[in-house]
């Protein structure tokens, strides 16, 4: 590969990030967009290719903040080429080395951070196991947010196996059963979590610590007696004492926050608990469901709570064209370049191609506009969304239709909708429920004007809102 070759047409080969093995990873620029990414280079001839396209398949169903994400394929007679986010910033092995050991707030914060990622993780179906959780494969990127990075020891988890088939992990991070005494489970990445920790704290390997000296090391650091009994049990030689799940990990992490008084996860007010970081994707079965207003004023109620927040329009409709004008009169707009503008404490992207083409630093939540789901290219970019909503036309005689097209959609997908229905009457909720038989309906009130939303808007969307992040498993 040389510097300013062009691959699948439009990514442009800027610089090379780094090898290992037979794969190369470059800096590239998509010559249409003007924007940067990551190419990991993969030989067709080599004997571990099979192993790293597993990494692809575990990373292309993912979508979250802290996890890079897949944005485009290609390939040629040599080499297949995995465009991804490139994700600039130093690792955590490389700034404890340099700038020395991490303040107890600082850890409270991004383990909490990566007890959030784990949770996604594990919630996946089935279960994602990242095994090898150490400083070197955490990024701070530009924005100073925490990343997890190179999924190439993550596996799928089985019941069926009771243990693992070769060692994979880092001595000095790795759990007692990832050498070949056990399976690796959710409590493994919980143990890595906690020797993670060690190391941060300490600015000493754990290799060179010793189970034996972690707790005097860490009382020598100065960290509270109620998070070195946090660490304690994420490190257990045991599995069964340690926690056994990620929710009681966060629950124990919780504690100990409250006990020392530091602001982190949970506060007594309604805006401290908003907490999403994520992609929502909306969308319904039948065209004209109210999916443009209910994305407007879901943005809108995000950004008034300090979520930075961006809606994309992947449907082709061209309202958001249509929107800009009514809002540029209105001298609402800010800012506008090409298809992307500023209003409202909002940015709108207008008739998006992938939702992989819009940039993250700095944006807390991504809502994407698919409007009618009528192509499979739509319910791909739902699927791959943290939150997939599905609205209910606003007419009960659309009920059966709605019901015939969603049948036939569904066969595509194996993935969860949750799906919002504009009813107020008690009655045909009740109907709807019954029709539904599943738990997965959420009901809400359209809204005046999603622009200027009265209190009771706010309050009413707020609740909508707690709502689909509970069943979605993100709350």
């Amino acid at each position: 590969m040389k510097i300013g070759e062009i691959i699948g047409e439009r990514y442009m080969l800027v610089d090379l990030l780094g090898t290992g093995g037979t794969s190369a990873v470059y800096l590239a620029e998509n010559i249409v967009l003007n924007n940067l990414w990551a190419i990991k280079v993969l030989s067709k001839n080599s004997q571990w290719l099979s192993f790293e396209m597993e990494e692809i398949e575990i990373l292309k169903e993912l979508s979250h903040p802290m996890l890079p994400r897949i944005a485009d394929l290609a390939e040629d007679a040599d080499n297949y080429y995995i465009v991804m986010d490139f994700i600039s910033g130093s690792n955590l092995l490389n700034i404890i080395k340099s700038q020395g050991k991490v303040s107890e707030k600082m850890l409270l914060k991004w383990t909490g951070d990566l007890l959030d990622v784990l949770l996604y993780l594990h919630g996946r179906t089935p279960s994602i196991i990242y095994r090898d959780l150490k400083p070197a494969n955490l990024i701070v990127d530009d924005s100073c947010r925490l990343r997890l990075v190179d999924f190439g020891t993550a596996r799928y988890h089985t019941n069926e196996a009771s243990e693992d088939t070769v060692y994979i992990g880092t001595q000095g991070y790795a759990a007692p059963e990832q050498y070949g005494i056990g399976q690796s489970d959710q409590r493994t990445d919980l143990f890595n979590l906690g020797m993670t920790i060690i190391h941060l704290a300490t600015g000493v390997h754990p290799l060179k610590l010793g189970l034996d000296k972690m707790r005097d090391s860490l009382k020598k650091e100065g960290l509270t007696q109620s998070f070195i009994k946090f660490i304690q049990k994420l490190t257990e030689s045991d599995p069964n004492k340690r926690f056994q799940t990620c929710e009681e990990a966060i629950a124990g992490l919780d504690r100990v926050i409250n006990q020392g008084g530091v602001f982190f996860r949970n506060n007594t007010t309604k805006k401290a608990e908003i907490s999403f970081k994520g992609v929502i994707g909306i969308s319904s079965v039948l065209p004209a469901s109210g999916v443009t207003s209910f994305c407007m004023a879901l943005g809108k109620y995000l950004a008034e709570n300090k979520i930075s927040s961006v809606l994309v329009e992947l449907n082709n409709s061209g309202d958001f064209d249509e929107m800009r004008k009514y809002l540029d009169d209105l001298g609402e707009v800010k800012i506008q370049n090409k298809n992307r503008f500023e209003a409202n404490d909002l940015i709108f992207y207008s008739n998006a191609s992938d939702s992989g083409e819009i940039p993250r630093k700095g944006i807390d939540v991504i809502i994407l506009d698919l409007g009618q789901l009528n192509s499979e290219r739509k319910i791909n970019q739902l699927n791959h969304a943290d939150v997939r909503l599905v609205l209910f036309p606003c007419v009960p005689w659309k009920y059966s239709l709605f019901f015939e097209c969603n049948e036939s959609i569904k066969s595509l997908t194996k993935s969860e909708w949750i799906y919002l229905a504009n009813i107020s009457q008690g009655c045909e909720r009740q109907k709807l429920r019954k029709l539904m038989g599943r738990n997965g309906l959420v009901f809400y009130s359209s809204v005046i004007n999603p622009f200027d939303l009265s209190s009771e808007e706010k309050k009413s969307i707020g609740i909508v809102f707690e709502k689909i992040c509970k069943l979605s498993g993100r709350w």
